[in-house]
């Protein structure tokens, strides 16, 4: 899961829109309403046919005493990477915006809104992307004078403080998303969805949710430090509603089925190879599938029970798992894992599949 995705995701929802404008200059924003919003297109047909898609963009309130329903374009994209040539890019989106709204209107000759372009940048290291004035090649001075120009405002992920999180929870996202410090993502964790929930946004905490486990659990899920490990469970606590869990658990199932399967691929191509024998690889392979699975399937169950219940409960899963190998008991304790209340009923209804095939009371 892409950082771009999840801040579009946000970003989408109307709730966003002030968020982001606090953090943007206040001359920037000054005459701007953002209580009146209306999302705008961001799919728009080019020269040729050719399609091009903008990030995010929202008509905003801008009121004046002449025009007091006047409204003013908001035009967001959003860069995990640095692009070389973004002031064109911008210099595009917003022309295309102005062209979708003189189309709109067959005979308007009213004045194009005013527009506010905002790249919003999450990725690591600082960038500082060139003007569209420093992409031009050098020219006489009064022919450069008359050249376009598309200035655009650039928020930075990692200038925003820890104060800037406590009270926007859009910073918070922001602060989470370009965090490559593992110690950090409880705290951040904590400190967005605390903000979302404040505000009383549960379905988008439920939605970023979603998002951000995948993204954290995709940058710091293979990293082989107990700690490292450990922060990773503490921030995923933060995100977890009732359905979450197990949402989770079936992602984790359906990897360490994938890596299974991945591992008898190899070790059964190896060992036919070694052997010579077209039986001794599809033996190989079905040995080496079975082992794969079983062993993803059991680090799986003991992660996600050391989630749930404390590690002395994933400790006590994993002794009593050691020696299983029939995968359908294995999804048995995995469906006791998200449904017991407590570690005593977990291993009490465990230690019922595995000796006599049913779970426990």
């Amino acid at each position: 899961m892409s950082e771009d995705a999840i801040l579009r995701a946000a970003l989408a929802e109307r709730a966003a829109v002030p968020r982001l404008l606090a953090l943007l200059p206040a001359d920037a924003v000054a005459g701007l309403d953002p209580a009146r919003l209306r999302p705008l297109a961001v799919d728009h047909i080019g020269r040729g046919g050719r399609a091009r898609r903008g990030d995010i963009a929202w008509a905003v309130g801008a009121p004046t005493s002449a025009e007091p329903e006047a409204e003013a374009l908001l035009a967001v994209e959003c860069q995990s990477s640095p692009h070389p040539r973004m002031a064109l890019r911008m210099m595009v989106y917003a022309g295309l915006l102005w062209q979708t709204l003189a189309d709109s209107r067959p005979g308007w000759r009213g004045r194009l809104p005013l527009a506010l372009l905002v790249v919003v940048y999450t990725g690591p290291g600082r960038w500082h992307p060139k003007t569209l004035r420093d992409l031009l090649r050098e020219a006489p001075p009064g022919l450069y004078a008359r050249s376009p120009e598309c200035g655009f405002e650039m928020l930075d992920a990692a200038t925003l403080t820890a104060d800037d999180g406590r009270t926007n929870w859009l910073a918070a996202l922001l602060r989470l998303l370009c965090c490559r410090d593992a110690a950090r993502l409880p705290d951040l964790s904590r400190t967005l969805f605390d903000g979302l929930r404040r505000d009383g946004l549960h379905h988008l905490a439920q939605r970023l949710a979603e998002l951000v486990m995948r993204m954290l659990l995709g940058r710091f899920g293979k990293q082989p430090e107990e700690r490292a490990a450990g922060y990773l469970d503490q921030a995923l606590r933060y995100m977890e509603e009732p359905t979450m869990l197990e949402q989770a658990i079936t992602e984790w199932r359906n990897s360490a089925l994938a890596e299974g399967k991945s591992l008898g691929r190899r070790e059964g191509r190896a060992e036919g190879e070694r052997e010579g024998r077209a039986e001794g690889m599809r033996e190989g392979r079905a040995e080496g599938m079975r082992d794969g699975r079983v062993e993803g399937e059991q680090a799986m169950l003991c992660r996600v029970a050391g989630r749930r219940f404390g590690a002395a409960a994933g400790d006590a899963l994993a002794a009593l798992l050691g020696e299983v190998v029939d995968v359908r008991r294995l999804d048995a304790i995995g469906d006791l894992v998200a449904d017991c209340a407590s570690a005593d009923e977990l291993l009490r209804r465990s230690g019922g599949v595995l000796n006599g095939g049913q779970p426990g009371p």
